[in-house]
């Protein structure tokens, strides 16, 4: 297997993947929730997000708080690994 360009999706299809609205990924787009590439990470990003929205009925300040906490948490865990 070959690194090769990341995968990009359209508005629609990143929809359809996710079964986010293309309302509500645009919001999040806007409120600054996630990135306007639309790639395999931000389906991650909207799956997760969608979990936190339902699961804690998170409005978009918190989704956008913990999304960054959670974001900056990997970060780190991927340089604790790096170091090994």
């Amino acid at each position: 297997m070959s690194d090769s360009t990341p995968q990009t999706y359209t508005l629609e299809i990143l929809s359809k993947t996710t079964g986010v609205s293309t309302q509500t990924i645009v919001q999040y787009q806007e409120y600054g929730i996630i990135h306007s590439d639309f790639d395999d990470d931000t389906v991650r990003s909207l799956r997760r997000i969608e979990h936190l929205r339902e699961t804690y009925e998170l409005n978009l300040g918190g989704l956008k708080l913990l999304s960054q906490l959670l974001d900056e948490v990997e970060q780190l865990r991927q340089e604790l690994r790096s170091r090994r």
